[in-house]
């Protein structure tokens, strides 16, 4: 029998299936925020099953992102490495790094007094070295595209960009609770953090004034970039983590130097708010909202290491604030992307 002609007037919707060719490089940022929230319930002292709830959901999602991306680089190589060497793309495919190295902070934080000690340290660690040689890998395979290229148009600088170097940052926060673990090499694991915060802080300050000659000079990325504009808070933030864990939190030079830069995320929060609401009349929901997550996340993470560290009451309550608006956030999104995936309107584009 054929197939009988939409009646006159209906329309017709093409369905959208899933093609792993296809599979976007920034999923990898659906796993950083998931697992920034079990960091955040576990800091700020919630009960202990929140944490432990999204770190097991933290796990399910990474597995499946993280094997889709493994599977997609090995049969599809070509459109991999297209989208790796993507002016706008090739900063998004640092995610499945960034995944990596939330989970692993996240198994280090949530799982320490839950999970068995030994299985959960040999995760960690193995986590913790793929991620950081693919951040690497990513990261100069990524600046080796711009910089050997013909040009890239100044119009596809984005927020993006700050994606490769907030994956390096993230490394010595799973790097610390490795030393404390592994007080044999704590010295060289700490050294080695450093060195790394020293790439992305560096790389970040870098890319912070190439997006602000791009954004006062060009027009406003599309809409469905505006998300990437907010990301820019999140490397602030994990500065500040990161010089706390590694130095100590006891040390004034540290706290002081973790509170300026907590300081600076709050300017950008407050900047990419504004810059939102007047720029844009709508923001259509595709999976670059997940770029609000982890940084806000980042953020809200130092906010609870700097009121620790200063004991301050304002802080304190600043944190709670956050803490509250990022799982509400998390619970939108992670509707929205479900939903997204249930009628394959994710898939699109």
């Amino acid at each position: 029998m054929q197939d009988q002609p939409a009646p006159s007037g209906v329309r017709t919707q093409q369905q959208v299936s899933f093609r792993l060719e296809s599979f976007a490089p920034g999923w990898g940022g659906a796993v950083m925020g998931t697992a920034i929230i079990a960091v955040v319930m576990a800091a700020i002292g919630w009960p202990t099953w929140m944490s432990r709830t999204m770190l097991a959901v933290t796990s399910l999602l990474a597995a499946a992102v993280l094997s889709l991306t493994a599977a997609r680089w090995i049969r599809h190589r070509g459109a991999a490495l297209a989208d790796l060497r993507h002016p706008v793309k090739g900063g998004m495919t640092a995610t499945a790094a960034g995944g990596m190295l939330a989970w692993a902070v996240a198994l280090a934080r949530v799982g320490t007094g839950w999970l068995p000690q030994t299985p959960m340290v040999i995760a960690v660690a193995s986590l913790t070295l793929v991620g950081t040689v693919l951040a690497l890998f990513i990261g100069w395979e990524f600046m080796a595209a711009l910089f050997t290229g013909e040009g890239t148009p100044m119009e596809h600088i984005t927020g993006a960009w700050f994606i490769p170097p907030v994956v390096t940052i993230i490394v010595p926060l799973a790097l610390v609770p490795l030393a404390e673990e592994l007080p044999g090499a704590a010295e060289s694991l700490l050294a080695a953090g450093w060195a790394l915060l020293g790439i992305g802080l560096v790389l970040y300050l870098l890319v912070t004034a190439a997006l602000f000659l791009r954004t006062i000079t060009h027009p406003l990325p599309a809409a469905a970039l505006a998300p990437t504009l907010v990301i820019g808070m999140g490397p602030a933030g994990l500065v500040g983590l990161d010089v706390l864990r590694l130095g100590g939190s006891a040390e004034p030079a540290f706290t002081a130097t973790a509170t300026m830069m907590w300081g600076f995320g709050l300017w950008w929060l407050v900047a990419a708010v504004l810059v939102l609401r007047r720029g844009y009349d709508d923001l259509p929901f595709s999976l670059a909202w997940w770029g609000f997550v982890f940084p806000f996340g980042a953020w809200t993470a130092s906010t609870i290491a700097v009121a620790q560290a200063w004991d301050v009451q304002v802080f304190t309550v600043l944190a709670w604030i956050a803490a509250v608006l990022l799982v509400a956030g998390w619970l939108a999104i992670a509707a929205r992307t479900v939903k997204g995936i249930a009628d394959r309107s994710i898939w699109k584009g």
